[in-house]
This record gives structure tokens, C-alpha cells and sequence, in this order.
């Protein structure tokens, strides 16, 4: 009765504890939520926004038309042959420049022959002109659509008679493309709000409902084990906590029954004249404490289970605001003062903020390990925001270049504390037979952070521009900090154990190990110095210099984390299912070194869109299995100097990458220019990544030494 009573119990929490199809049906009643109104707001708005752009534009053309035959009356009026007119050709460029809505402008005799035309082919504009040169226009002007444009001519009189005709030209689909840009940035947003509130759907799904009732599933199967010296730590007031404080007050309630009766047994036994029934009593005493288990003290102890979850969250928005600059960055350091000179190149100074950050990351990674160890990765995090938001902060408010630079590192500090110790945490609440799952959901909250930090941070800049994007950033790691705090506050009760931390010339030892060097050298390292170098540095650059839009650069910038989050899902099960690691960072390597290359064989974005999409392939492929790998390859460094420290210089290594990556990027740019500059950091990514995968499989498999030979 009480095993079929416990089986239902422990069957009905695991149903409990099963929170995909509840997260599920979470999500789907967020999406119905907020997807209609969004949907049918932004309808009206764009359709509201259709009807009035074309009479603006409209007006906009007259306005610039109407200037343009003023100036030329003018200079017609002090007697200058309109044919004869100089530097038409630069004034046109600069009122292109300042419309850029304005496809061309144009002046025409009175025979309909093309004088002066900028921003458009005569060819495309003759046969037209030429038709309609007998045609007297008025004041208003005549509006016509020609091949592609619609044109506005307006005629130039000199003493009421007409001597030429000022034209001016725009897309005829100019409104269609503002409107799917509007709607592209309004889906960009719809999809960026649901992202957060899938995470904050999970968030509070997994700590409320499938975290606690998780806690009382392990609880009830130790019960049925007869094993009742614990009782799970929920103190939640919603229906899940009252669940549990009942279900506590039942398990105290047979501690006390238990109690109860062994203070009987030894009673009688004590105070029985027959020796023969304190015998009997003796071993139904001991065979209840054989059957049965309790606690000691004299009361069940209070189970408490860290999650990988529990930082997710927190993490998440950190990443979030960290990724709102992603996409503007090297155009915000070419748009600010530099100093250069014949060491501090152009090319160098942009890529600088992005190669002192990866140092800032790299500098704060040496010692963040041995930190968390000592005091716990609650008040790491709490100390990582600091730096992280002054360094924020101050970027925002940079008067040049090497002022950024410097503020990117202070931030880069600050990130490599938090994200050293959420994912110290996250390797703490794992264990072998789901380490890359928990690792991937680290992967998961910074990729998900930097889908949405990559499109959100474009059509922020492209809006209220560079500076005040980071102050929003600011904003989101305030957040972020108060919500970590809160959350560790609840989750990591107790002083954490102070670790021994040796010092840093015993666990260089570790470069002895051979796989662990090919794998920094050759696959670590290249990886970086392709996402700092390629995507971080020469893509905006290329993307910006082919006059894409701050929002359009985002949208193609955005298919790295996209295709990342795809591949690691199904990277993260072969690992731990199939124990296929290092396989995967070779494959990864090579992918994403070939993808890069693909500027050999194609001209214009597509060349861009295939290494972005090869880059997510390759990183989504290698990154969790990297980690994962570690304690394989690394068993005894792990064991004597703490999974956390081995980890923590795998990072640090792999920084350096990071910081040659938008370096070396530069160096190329400035003797082989942008094309160049793609190929030749491909070449070097994929030449490492043939090496690693040349050398892969030597690797073996289970756990090794920190050489090939015993260690004493």
C-alpha cells in the first residue's frame, strides 16, 4: 500500500517535472498574446504610413525641384548659357548625398537633351525626355513615370520663356522597400519580444514548477527506498510550495512516527521483565532501522538542488546587452576621432575597441577561475557587473578611439567575470552523463542573447544612434545583476567551500598534455580569431561599405547565432549520447574555414551570407563539445586543480585568439583590401583547422593523463 501509495506520488511529480509540454502550451499563449495585437497595430500603422509617404515624397521632390530652378534662374538671369553652367555635376552629388530618397537629378534643354545628370543613366531617361520636349509645362511641374522612377519636371524661364527643365527622380518602389523595412524591423521585434519571453517562460517554469517538483521526485525516491532523512526546500507561496509544505509535513510526520516508536521499543526493552520480549523487540528495532532510514538529528534534511537554469536568465539579458553594440561596433570606432599615424593605421584603430575588449575578456579570464572557486559565483557576478557597467557606460560616451578602446576593455573585463562564473556554476550542477547538455544550455542563453542583441542593437543605432544604444545596454545589466542576486540569493544558501587554488606554475603543467595544446593551438584559437577577425570586424566593415543599412547589416549578422542555436541542439545529444567530441570540433573547424573562403568564388553579400552561415555551422558544431571535452581529455588537471580552473585557461587561451583575430584582420586590409583581408584569414582558420583535424584522431577516447606517462 505505501509502495503503490509512493510510486503513484513519485509518477505523478515526474509528470510534474515534465515541463516541455507546459512550456509549450506557455509559449503558444504568449504568441497568441502578442502576436495579434502587434500584428494588427503595426497593419494599420504601415497602411496609414502608405497613404502618406507618396504625397510626401511628393512634396519632398516639388520642394527640391522648386530650389533647384530658383538657382538656376538665377544664374541664367546674369546671363549664363544654361549648357554652360560649372560644378553642376558636385552640387548634384551633394544633395544626393543629403536625399539619399532622391534616386537622380537632371537638366534637360528645351529640346529634351539630357545637359547635366547625376545618380541615373541618360539611356534610361532620353527617349522620354525627347518625347514630351514640345510639351509646355507649368508651374506645378509634370509628373510621368519613366522605366523605373517617377520623375518631376519643372521649367527654368529667363524672362517668362522657358530655356530648360529641372528633374528630379525616385524609385518607383522606394515606398514599397520603406515599408517592408519598417515591417521587417516591426517582425524583427515581435520575434525579438517572444525570444525573451520564451526565456522568461522557461525561466519560471523550470524555478516554480519542474525545478521544485523535480527536488520532490528525487525525495520520494530515496522514500521508496526507505530512505526519509530528507525533505526538498521549497518556501515558494504559490500552488507548487503548498504542495510541498504539505508533502513535508508528511515526511516529518513519519520522522516523528518513527521516532515515536523507536522511543517505545527501547521503553520495553528497557522496562520488560521477559528477556525473550526484549529480544523480539530488539530485532524488530533492528529490522525497522535496517528497512528504514532517517536522519540523525532528529529531523529529515533540507534538500536544496542547483540547476544550470538558475543563471540562464541573468546570463541571458547580460549577453543580450553586451550583443546590442555586435553590429556597429567598427563603424562606431570609424565614425569617432582617431589618432593615426604610421603605427596606428586606419584599419588598426577600428579594429581596436574589438581587440582590447577579447584582451579585457582574457586579462579578467586568468584569474576569474581561481576567484570563483574562492568566493562563489553570486558575488563574482556581482563584482563582474561593475566594470561592466562603467565600461558600458563610458563607451556610450567616448570622444575617441582610443578612449572606446579603453572602456571596451574595462567592459571585456567585467564580461569575463560574469560569464566565468555562470558557467562555473552551470559545471558545478552537472555531472558526466549530461555535461555538454548543461554546458549547452550556457551555449543557449548566449546565443538566443545574441540573436536578439544583434537585430535589436541595428535598429536601435539605426534609430536613436550608437551612443544611447549603450546606455540601454547599461539599463539591461542593472537587470540582469539585481535578477542574479535575488535568484543565487534563493538557490545558494551557504558560504561556498574555499577550494585550495594552487598557483598558476603547476597547472601550466598542463600543456605537457598534448591534446590539450593541438586542441588551444589549432582549434581554440582559430575559432576566435574567425569570430572576432571575419564576423565581429571585416563583415559589418564590408556589409556598410556596400551601403547596407544599420538595420539590413543586423538582419544578415543575425544568421550566425540563428544557425548556431540550430546545429549545437543536435550538437550537445551526439556529444553526450555518442560521445562524439572531438569529431565535431574538427568537422566545425573545417566548415567554417571553408565558408570563409567562399569569397574566392563569388562576388557581392552571398560570399558574406555563406561564411556567416558556415561560421554558425562550424561554432554551433565545436563549441559545447569543446568544453564537454575538457574533463575527457584533462582528467587528471581536473581532479588536482578544479574543473572550473581548467576551463577558466581554456578561455583565457582561446582569447587570445579573439585579440589576433580583428588585429590580423586589419593588417590584411590595409595591403590587400576587404576581398583580400577575407581570403587571407580564411586561408590561415581553415590551414590550423586541417591540422587539428589531421591530428583529431589520435585523440582516442576516455579519460588521460596530463602526459603519456604515469604521473608520479
Amino acid at each position: 500500500m505505501k509502495s503503490n501509495a509512493l510510486t503513484g506520488l513519485r509518477e505523478g511529480a515526474m509528470r510534474l517535472d515534465s515541463s516541455r509540454s507546459l512550456l509549450i502550451r506557455l509559449l503558444m499563449l504568449a504568441v497568441l498574446v502578442l502576436v495579434p495585437p502587434m500584428v494588427i497595430g503595426s497593419y494599420r500603422a504601415l497602411d496609414n504610413f502608405k497613404r502618406g509617404l507618396g504625397p510626401e515624397m511628393d512634396l519632398k521632390a516639388a520642394a527640391i525641384a522648386r530650389d533647384l530652378v530658383a538657382q538656376l534662374e538665377r544664374a541664367v538671369g546674369f546671363g549664363i548659357p544654361v549648357d554652360k553652367l560649372v560644378g553642376v555635376d558636385e552640387f548634384f552629388a551633394q544633395v544626393l548625398s543629403a536625399n539619399p530618397e532622391i534616386r537622380y537629378l537632371g537638366i534637360t534643354d528645351a529640346k529634351g537633351d539630357i545637359l547635366f545628370l547625376r545618380g541615373a543613366l541618360s539611356e534610361q531617361l532620353n527617349d522620354a525626355y525627347r518625347g514630351r520636349s514640345g510639351r509646355a509645362l507649368d508651374d506645378s511641374g509634370l509628373k510621368a513615370n519613366i522605366a523605373d522612377f517617377v520623375d518631376l519636371a519643372l521649367p527654368v524661364h529667363v524672362r517668362d520663356v522657358p530655356v530648360a527643365q529641372v528633374h528630379v527622380g525616385f524609385d518607383q518602389d522606394y515606398v514599397a522597400a520603406q515599408l517592408f523595412g519598417i515591417f521587417y524591423d516591426i517582425a524583427v521585434v515581435l520575434v525579438v519580444s517572444l525570444i525573451i519571453a520564451f526565456e522568461v517562460l522557461l525561466f519560471v517554469v523550470v524555478f516554480n514548477v519542474s525545478g521544485p517538483m523535480k527536488l520532490v521526485a528525487e525525495v520520494v525516491a530515496h522514500a521508496r527506498r526507505g530512505d526519509f532523512t530528507r525533505v526538498p526546500g521549497i518556501t515558494s507561496a504559490d500552488e507548487v510550495g503548498h504542495f510541498v509544505r504539505i508533502f513535508n509535513s508528511a515526511m516529518r510526520q513519519v520522522d516523528g512516527a518513527y521516532r515515536g516508536l523507536m522511543a517505545y521499543i527501547d521503553e520495553v526493552r528497557s522496562g520488560h521483565f521477559d528477556r525473550e520480549v526484549a529480544g523480539q523487540v530488539s530485532e524488530i528495532a533492528d529490522r525497522v532501522r535496517f528497512l528504514f532510514r532517517f536522519h540523525p538529528s532528529g529531523a529529515p534534511l533540507v534538500l536544496r538542488e542547483k540547476l544550470s537554469s538558475d543563471v540562464r536568465l541573468p546570463l541571458f539579458l547580460f549577453i543580450f546587452a553586451e550583443e546590442l553594440s555586435r553590429a556597429f561596433m567598427p563603424l562606431y570606432a570609424q565614425a569617432l576621432p582617431s589618432p593615426a599615424g604610421w603605427l596606428l593605421t586606419p584599419e588598426l584603430l577600428i579594429a581596436l575597441p574589438i581587440a582590447v575588449f577579447m584582451a579585457g575578456i582574457a586579462v579578467g579570464s586568468l584569474w576569474a577561475g581561481a576567484v570563483t572557486e574562492r568566493l562563489g559565483s553570486r558575488k563574482v557576478f556581482q563584482f563582474g557587473l561593475a566594470p561592466a557597467v562603467l565600461g558600458c557606460v563610458m563607451s556610450g560616451l567616448a570622444h575617441g578611439v582610443i578612449e572606446l578602446s579603453l572602456w571596451r576593455g574595462i567592459a571585456g573585463l567585467g564580461y569575463a567575470l560574469v560569464t566565468v562564473a555562470c558557467q562555473s556554476y552551470i559545471s558545478k550542477t552537472t555531472v558526466d552523463s549530461n555535461r555538454a547538455t548543461g554546458l549547452g544550455s550556457y551555449v543557449g542563453a548566449v546565443l538566443t542573447a545574441a540573436i536578439c542583441g544583434t537585430v535589436a542593437g541595428g535598429v536601435l543605432a539605426e534609430r536613436i544612434g550608437f551612443g544611447p544604444t549603450f546606455f540601454v545596454s547599461t539599463a539591461l545589466i542593472l537587470v540582469s545583476g539585481w535578477l542574479l542576486s535575488h535568484l543565487l540569493a534563493v538557490v545558494d544558501h551557504g558560504a561556498p567551500v574555499a577550494a585550495p587554488v594552487p598557483s598558476g606554475r603547476p597547472l601550466l603543467r598542463i600543456f605537457a598534455n598534448w591534446r590539450f595544446t593541438v586542441l588551444v593551438l589549432f582549434a581554440a584559437i582559430p575559432a576566435k580569431m574567425a569570430l572576432t577577425g571575419y564576423f565581429f570586424f571585416l563583415v559589418p566593415l564590408t556589409l556598410w561599405n556596400s551601403d547596407h543599412s544599420l538595420a539590413e547589416l543586423a538582419r544578415i549578422m543575425v544568421l550566425y547565432p540563428l544557425v548556431m542555436l540550430a546545429v549545437s541542439s543536435q550538437s550537445t545529444r551526439l556529444a553526450d549520447q555518442m560521445g562524439w567530441r572531438i569529431g565535431q570540433v574538427a568537422l566545425g573547424g573545417l566548415i567554417g574555414g571553408a565558408g570563409i573562403l567562399s569569397m574566392l568564388a563569388f562576388d557581392g553579400t552571398l560570399p558574406l551570407v555563406i561564411g556567416i552561415v558556415c561560421l554558425g555551422v562550424s561554432h554551433g558544431m565545436s563549441a559545447s563539445p569543446q568544453l564537454a571535452a575538457i574533463p575527457d581529455i584533462c582528467w587528471i588537471e581536473c581532479n588536482r586543480h578544479g574543473r572550473t580552473q581548467v576551463l577558466a585557461l581554456l578561455r583565457t587561451l582561446e582569447r587570445v585568439g579573439s585579440v589576433i583575430g580583428p588585429l590580423l584582420a586589419a593588417a590584411f586590409l590595409l595591403h590587400w583590401g576587404v576581398k583580400g583581408a577575407v581570403i587571407g584569414l580564411g586561408a590561415v582558420v581553415l590551414a590550423m583547422a586541417a591540422i587539428f583535424a589531421m591530428v583529431a584522431g589520435a585523440y582516442g577516447s576516455g579519460p588521460h593523463l596530463e602526459t603519456e606517462e604515469d604521473v608520479p
